[in-house]
């Protein structure tokens, strides 16, 4: 008999998630807000085409759950490493410039195709090193940036939901990258 550990490992993590949401011990509820956000939506665009810097890494885009903009995690992270770089500081001091005009709220999501294997700890799983990266995102733009942090939530994917779409028809934005989506609607937790 075959028996996959880690298919284990991941639907036991889902057992446990899904037992804390039951229990109310995790909740994260959401509700549909007013058209006051859709209002709002041309005038965050217009703020992120004035503030972040045009390259090919960066993209955004509007969509029914508000503005997803997308960047490369090459532009935020060292190579092969979790830890922010000092572009990627400069690129989340734009986004939290942009977060600190607008009061949506905004999830991290990032997504990762890779392995890292460092000296001080070894991820076995794509989706490990993608929470630790939303996680560090969100520590340094709740911590270092001043953005509260009920407004912030962050999540890891790995290579889950990958980004197929071309940009521009010219080249393919990258699996490897970090969507802010700026909430089109109230989340509580």
């Amino acid at each position: 008999m075959f028996f996959d550990f880690n298919l284990y490992k991941k639907v036991t993590v889902l057992i446990v998630i899904t037992v804390l949401m039951r229990s109310n011990t995790i909740t994260c509820a959401y509700k549909i807000s007013n058209n006051e956000i859709e209002a709002k939506k041309p005038y965050i665009i217009e703020e992120i085409k004035r503030i972040l810097p045009s390259k090919d890494g960066i993209t955004y885009t509007s969509v029914p759950r508000g503005i997803v903009l997308s960047i490369a995690q090459t532009e935020i992270f060292e190579e092969n490493s979790t830890k922010i770089s000092n572009q990627g500081r400069q690129i989340l001091k734009y986004i939290a410039h942009i977060l600190n005009k607008f009061d949506n709220q905004c999830t991290i999501e990032a997504h990762t195709e890779e392995i890292l294997y460092q000296t001080d700890n070894a991820y076995n799983e794509d989706w490990e090193i993608s929470i630790v990266r939303a996680n560090k995102i969100a520590d340094y733009i709740v911590n270092d940036l001043d953005i509260q942090a009920d407004r912030i939530f962050s999540i890891g994917f790995g290579k889950i939901m990958p980004f197929k779409n071309t940009v521009d028809n010219k080249t393919e934005f990258p699996n490897n990258r970090i969507d802010f989506v700026i909430f089109d609607y109230t989340a509580t937790r």
